[in-house]
């Protein structure tokens, strides 16, 4: 038996150019950056905001709807999901292999500290609180984890129609995600230029091993990336939200940007836990 057809389901972002836009944009960064070609990269960072911006613009005038493609011919006894959907988790997926190599990277360079015979090696690591603001961070912990909380709310609001809440737990989403890059900013600011925790080296004087800057660096600027797109997905939404863009039944953007954000999240937690705590 067929499945029925999702109720108000939209075909047109199958035809759509913009993510093959985005994907050339994306593919002509890399090689900028492979070949360390400033000029490149910024190519295709244009390329890539101008996919993107093209992509948002189309979607805002379009209602939300599930997206299930080829899917939609093919008989299973299992539920379907939709190809955003999917294409969402598999993101994720290479998300998950990404941040376990630099946060393996960086705990095998801890682990090599005081290896003989290797002087880039010399020197301890940081205990906790020797150089990093914990409380602070703890703090700006608790903000990331309650910004999920009121996603998860914004999502069980739409799912009982009730508008209202939705837009009021969206928009507090966003405001707690900007929270949490604004307090970030201001750690980075104290540690470049007060602590002296720079790209390339640790405090003068303090004795740390001088690799240590450049793995805090790595680990929570490339986490802090994600959360400003995190922020950025959150606006998009929260605008189209309050234009009406949303309902009981068609609601698939909030889901994607629900897992997305719930997964930066996670991941902050672990590196709170390695990075400030351990």
């Amino acid at each position: 038996m067929a499945h029925p057809e999702p109720a108000g389901e939209e075909e047109e972002h199958h035809g759509s150019p913009w993510p093959v836009i985005i994907a050339v944009g994306m593919g002509v960064g890399y090689v900028g950056i492979v070949s360390a070609s400033v000029p490149m990269l910024l190519v295709g960072v244009v390329i890539f905001g101008g996919g993107a911006g093209g992509w948002i613009h189309q979607d805002m005038q379009e209602p939300s709807s599930a997206f299930y493609g080829l899917a939609t011919s093919v008989e299973s006894r299992f539920p379907r999901v939709s190809a955003r959907k999917l294409g969402t988790w598999l993101f994720l997926a290479t998300e998950i292999m990404f941040f376990s190599a630099i946060i393996g990277s960086s705990f095998t360079l801890r682990l090599r500290t005081g290896t003989p015979g290797l002087a880039t090696f010399q020197g301890p690591w940081a205990t906790p609180g020797q150089i990093l603001n914990v409380p602070l961070t703890g703090l700006n912990t608790f903000i990331l984890i309650c910004s999920s909380l009121t996603m998860v709310e914004a999502l069980a609001a739409i799912e009982r129609d009730d508008k209202v809440k939705h837009r009021f737990y969206l928009l507090a989403t966003l405001l707690l995600g900007i929270t949490f890059l604004s307090i970030q900013a201001f750690e980075y600011q104290h540690l470049y230029f007060g602590e002296g925790l720079t790209f390339t080296h640790a405090p003068l004087g303090s004795g740390v091993n001088p690799l240590y800057g450049p793995a805090f660096y790595a680990q929570t600027g490339v986490h802090g990336s994600h959360v400003t797109a995190g922020v950025l997905a959150l606006a998009y939404v929260t605008r189209k939200a309050f234009k009406g863009g949303f309902t009981k039944e068609n609601h698939e953007a909030i889901e994607l940007v629900g897992l997305y954000w719930h997964f930066v999240d996670v991941v902050w937690i672990f590196l709170f836990t390695i990075v400030y705590l351990v």
